[in-house]
């Protein structure tokens, strides 16, 4: 049985960017938090495609 990593290393890119958006911006408020999550889900997702592509 084959354990898929890839939706584990997505989240851990999207957690990561997001506490990085989240350290940059002088305010919190549910606008800007949102802005930031789907921005960091945007790269999650072209950090793990750059990473496959430098795989393959």
């Amino acid at each position: 049985m084959r354990i898929r990593s890839g939706p584990l290393e997505a989240a851990g890119w999207w957690a990561g960017l997001t506490a990085l958006w989240i350290t940059f911006i002088s305010t919190v408020d549910v606008l800007e938090l949102a802005v930031g999550a789907v921005a960091a889900l945007a790269g999650a997702w072209a950090a793990r495609a750059a990473r496959r592509a430098a795989r393959e």
